[in-house]
């Protein structure tokens, strides 16, 4: 399961963080539109691809001090912990999977008091490849003992959707995230408006 714009609603932590490296530096900052056609990758690609004039080195390195200083903007969406509670209660086992830091997805997960429902935390510093790459999802099931065929990617971008596709499990996307109704163009085996709505798919 995706973190970002999945479960919780970071939006004001990725925004600012993006907002402030790029005019610490001087530089313009883009649309929205353009901010989330890249979305959802590793840092250093995201600033790569979002300005290819740029040293996404530095931005990546300004963007993390931000949001290292700045946890507090990190806020689960309303029933995400309810949602995560009753799988776990239905026997479900659970994996994070984020292109984030280690650090900052862990710091994130118990900064919005969910960390406890994860059996599996799988981060972009885990993995060779990091999603879309099948590598990623294929890993965290590997650390869950569970087969593709009998697992679900819940995520809210193209690189959750592919990374699943490319694992061979099913997809779920999540329009309430950061590309919105736009994670349709990706074929996502479900759609949920609502984190809630995943307990209805998996049961």
């Amino acid at each position: 399961m995706d973190v970002d714009g999945t479960l919780l609603d970071a939006w004001n932590f990725v925004f600012n963080a993006v907002r402030h490296s790029l005019t610490a530096y001087g530089y313009p900052y883009p649309t929205e539109k353009n901010i989330k056609k890249v979305m959802g990758r590793p840092l250093t690609e995201f600033y790569e691809l979002l300005l290819p004039e740029t040293d996404p080195l530095i931005l990546a390195k300004t963007h993390q001090k931000f949001q290292d200083e700045n946890f507090h903007l990190v806020k689960a969406f309303p029933k995400a912990k309810k949602t995560l509670q009753n799988l776990k209660n239905s026997g479900f086992l659970i994996a994070a999977v984020s292109n984030r830091t280690r650090e900052s997805l862990l710091r994130s997960l118990k900064a919005a008091e969910i960390f406890e429902y994860f059996d599996v935390v799988v981060s972009a510093d885990d993995v060779r490849n990091p999603k879309p790459h099948k590598e990623h999802l294929l890993f965290a099931l590997e650390q869950l003992q569970v087969k593709p065929a009998n697992s679900y990617m819940v995520g809210d971008t193209d690189q959750d959707i592919l990374a699943g596709k490319s694992a061979k499990v099913k997809t779920v996307g999540a329009t309430y995230g950061f590309l919105g109704s736009e994670i349709k163009k990706y074929q996502p085996d479900y759609l949920i408006d609502d984190i809630e709505e995943l307990l209805e798919i998996l049961r």
